[in-house]
């Protein structure tokens, strides 16, 4: 191997070129050297789950960058909430830099009024979606590049969760997206849909269930949510959805095999306010774990 090459692998590794080194940091550096050289043959179905988290979804399209940046690709993608967003849009092939250029300009008012008393129509998030795509069904979604992309609903008539992976991509989306009381549910017939986040924040489950052996997922929420001492309306919705959020978390959580955890606490859920920070930390929190994407993709 050139020197060349070598140091730019241990850099990306974030480690020196010490000789005093595990043999399992050599084992990854090996494999990394592999790896870029175009060596290794891609192994299985691999997914990519996409976790709930509003606003912070910024920190999704960081991790969509550090995966472009290293020739990750998946064969599955699937979303619930603001990770149906970014998701479809991935399996799309809309780079992150055009969404993170996108995110930047959109105006919060576009998508909803921050008012609980009059709920907004999900449709405004379905349009960030056919601002790109159009009126594009999940099928020509998946065509485009050869993926197979679902999201994540709630039905409130059987309180049961439902799978999008057909129809028109901008309102499977919404429906995915749509937050409780500060949306009208997405009536499909006898469907009335609400956010996935509510059963299934993180959908490693549907996951396999498309047929993937191996779950890599983004989680913009580690930190989960303490709850509130107030007693007023928003306050009190919000800590209960937060738990929520972390309850059905869970399962999602213990079923991924990698597992790329970004901390976007201390950043509300529904202002775009740090936005590039949250990109930045996806960005880094991806490119940590790209060895063992590499590990797990690839023999």
């Amino acid at each position: 191997m050139k020197q060349r090459q070598f140091t730019t692998i241990m850099k990306f590794l974030g480690k020196n070129s010490s000789p005093e080194i595990s043999a399992e940091q050599k084992r990854r550096e090996k494999r990394m050297a592999r790896f870029y050289a175009g060596k290794l043959k891609k192994s299985g179905v691999t997914a990519l789950c996409l976790g709930g988290g509003g606003t912070r979804g910024f920190a999704h399209i960081g991790a969509i960058k550090a995966f472009e940046e290293n020739g990750i690709d998946f064969d599955i993608i699937v979303g619930t909430s603001a990770g149906s967003i970014i998701g479809c849009l991935y399996a799309y092939g809309i780079s992150a830099q055009r969404m993170l250029e996108y995110g930047a300009a959109l105006n919060e008012k576009d998508i909803h009024n921050g008012n609980f008393l009059v709920p907004n129509d999900a449709g405004k998030i379905g349009r960030i979606v056919s601002d790109f795509i159009g009126d594009a069904t999940i099928e020509q979604v998946n065509a485009a590049r050869g993926k197979k992309f679902a999201c994540v609903a709630v039905d409130l008539v059987t309180t049961k969760q439902i799978v999008l992976s057909s129809g028109r991509a901008a309102t499977a989306v919404s429906a995915s997206s749509c937050v409780p009381l500060l949306y009208k549910p997405v009536v499909q017939g006898e469907l009335h849909l609400v956010d996935g986040g509510v059963l299934n924040n993180i959908p490693s489950d549907v996951c396999r269930l498309l047929g993937a052996d191996k779950v890599v997922t983004i989680d913009v929420n580690p930190t989960r949510s303490s709850g509130t001492d107030k007693t007023n309306f928003i306050s009190v919705f919000k800590a209960v959805f937060a738990m929520m959020g972390a309850n059905s978390s869970i399962n999602g959580i213990i079923d991924s095999d990698v597992l790329v955890s970004t901390d976007t606490s201390e950043f509300s859920s529904g202002k775009k306010a740090g936005f590039a920070e949250m990109y930045r930390r996806g960005y880094l929190s991806a490119k940590e774990k790209i060895p063992d994407i590499v590990d797990i993709m690839y023999k």
